[in-house]
């Protein structure tokens, strides 16, 4: 081939690639963002933490130190460890699980009716992975928190991995069982005699408890901390090519809260999250939660964290802050 004919498609390739890096888009006026985003805390009858990171230093947050609670965000956090351990060799996606009523959880979890109707639910790593994040189930996520050893197993993930500032201590059954002023029995798996036990916690109790899961450090996030994890999932840093897409490509399939980060931004976006909200009692809420990787039009993918807590609105303001975020982070980037 002519010498000529070379260095016409090498000048290609660069024209292309630097192309690219001219027309990526990016956060363009993080002090702008910053301003917008504190607007929207201060405005809100609670304490708002929000964080976004595009790139691998100096993310844009309000409130971006301060500790929320998880809740159900944790379950992406368990899914992540998961692939670790599937990218590690240590588990398999397809590798056969059997759940039976001792097996079961607290609160949302579809699989305790298939339990109910059947005994038992043959299923797979794979499908508990997706019921966790997909549908937030609780039973499947402590299921697979059992499979990897504990929770303290999930704490170890993170700290190999060199993430900060997000803490899993309890299964799901034990942290919403002591949310309650209950310490988790196995009888608990018959939501009769949870609901029993719950009713005969006398109301002082219930509000202690609720009020020492409000301060409680445990089971919780800094919106840094939960930004760094997902730029570093986003980014493909934390599981491997296959697992990255895997997991991401099971967030953008959740089907809880559509009114949080997903209602904010534009049709042309596409979005992966994992949403949490904990009980409201004496006109407070907990929390209302949620975080994700945003994909902008040109592929480039953002890590968001938001969180609401201690919050006197209802659920459709709590929302709606969250939303507004989104349509925030979204009109920033150019």
């Amino acid at each position: 081939m002519p010498r000529n004919i070379y260095m016409t498609a090498a000048v290609a390739i660069l024209i292309n690639l630097f192309s690219s890096r001219i027309f990526a888009g990016e956060i363009t006026q993080p002090d702008r963002l910053r301003l917008e985003l504190e607007t929207l805390a201060d405005a809100h009858p609670g304490r708002v933490g929000i964080c976004v990171q595009d790139q691998p230093k100096s993310p844009v947050c309000v409130n971006g130190a301060q500790r929320f609670s998880l809740q159900s965000v944790m379950k992406l956090v368990v899914a992540a460890a998961v692939m670790q351990a599937v990218d590690e060799q240590r588990i398999r996606l397809d590798d056969q699980i059997t759940i039976r009523r001792e097996d079961l959880s607290v609160n949302i979890q579809p699989i305790a009716d298939i339990v109910a109707r059947h005994g038992s639910f043959e299923t797979s790593v794979r499908d508990l992975v997706r019921r966790a994040v997909v549908a937030s189930d609780s039973a499947a996520t402590d299921v697979l928190i059992a499979r990897l050893g504990g929770p303290k197993a999930i704490q170890a993930f993170l700290e190999k991995a060199g993430l900060t500032g997000v803490r899993i201590d309890r299964t799901e059954r034990e942290l919403q069982t002591e949310t309650d002023g209950l310490m988790w029995q196995p009888e608990f798996v018959f939501p009769q005699r949870l609901e029993q036990a719950r009713r005969e916690v006398p109301a002082e109790a219930r509000q202690t408890a609720f009020e020492a899961y409000i301060k409680d450090p445990r089971d919780t996030a800094t919106p840094r901390g939960m930004a760094a994890f997902l730029y570093s999932l986003a980014s493909g840093s934390l599981l491997t090519a296959g697992s990255t897409e895997f997991l991401l490509t099971v967030m953008s399939q959740t089907t809880t809260f559509p009114d949080r980060l997903r209602a904010g931004i534009p049709p042309e976006w596409g979005i992966g999250h994992k949403t949490g909200t904990s009980q409201t009692r004496g006109g407070i809420n907990g929390v209302t939660n949620d975080v994700g990787i945003l994909t902008a039009p040109d592929g480039r993918r953002i890590a968001v964290a938001a969180f609401v807590a201690e919050s006197r609105a209802g659920q459709a303001e709590r929302a709606a802050v969250i939303a507004a975020a989104a349509r925030a982070i979204t009109a920033a980037y150019e």
